[in-house]
């Protein structure tokens, strides 16, 4: 589930990779880690085309309509991997950090795990885990696109209440018996949207229904 068309590059993930297995827990930023409740995408015999974003010390590789942090004027402003410019201003481990090259690469596997936070470090650089999804149009019609990230992470919010609430061991074991069954990220994709409004909707008219 979640913003869960866009995902990085098994082989931008390093150690990382191999430590989401082992583990639920992942780096979000310079001593900071968060728990993974769901994964956008674990396809990794396909290969895609990926935005290779290089700054002085690191390179990130991800999806075109991923989200990636921008420090402009000390604002921090969400960005599409295929919007980025170089000398943008990336945060990094090391603090903020300018982009000084940007290309285009083919790269085996998708791979793209959503935590708690929002957040995920990769190759020592902070990315956002939301990528393009179904709010992305009319955002972009009102010139909001950068948004869209806070959007998303709101949408999830009742999945993420739901593995705080059953807790991380009985709510892996459960996603991991729902995914043995229908692919919990296509399903996402496909379905997600109108599945988070109704939600949404329902939330609403309960609370009215309250006062």
């Amino acid at each position: 589930m979640a913003s869960l068309a866009a995902v990085f590059a098994v082989v931008s993930l390093l150690g990382l990779f191999s430590t989401v297995f082992a583990t639920n827990i992942v780096a979000v930023g310079k001593n900071s880690f968060s728990d993974i409740y769901a994964f956008g995408h674990k396809d990794l015999d396909v290969v895609s085309e990926f935005v290779q974003v290089k700054t002085e010390a690191n390179t990130l590789e991800l999806t075109a309509g991923h989200f990636v942090p921008v420090n402009t004027k000390g604002e921090i402003i969400y960005k599409r991997a295929a919007d980025l410019k170089v000398g943008d201003s990336l945060s990094t481990i090391s603090g903020a950090s300018p982009i000084t090259e940007i290309s285009k690469v083919d790269k085996l596997g998708l791979y793209n795990p959503l935590t708690l936070s929002g957040n995920i470090l990769v190759n020592n650089v902070v990315a956002s885990v939301h990528s393009e999804w179904f709010l992305d149009s009319l955002f972009d019609a009102l010139d909001a696109s950068g948004y869209l990230p806070y959007a998303y992470q709101s949408l999830l919010a009742p999945v993420r209440a739901l593995y705080n609430i059953a807790g991380s061991t009985l709510y892996s074991a459960g996603y991991s018996m729902l995914d043995s069954c229908v692919n919990v990220a296509d399903f996402g994709t496909k379905y997600g949207g109108p599945i988070a409004i109704t939600i949404g909707i329902g939330a609403l008219a309960f609370a009215a229904r309250s006062i």
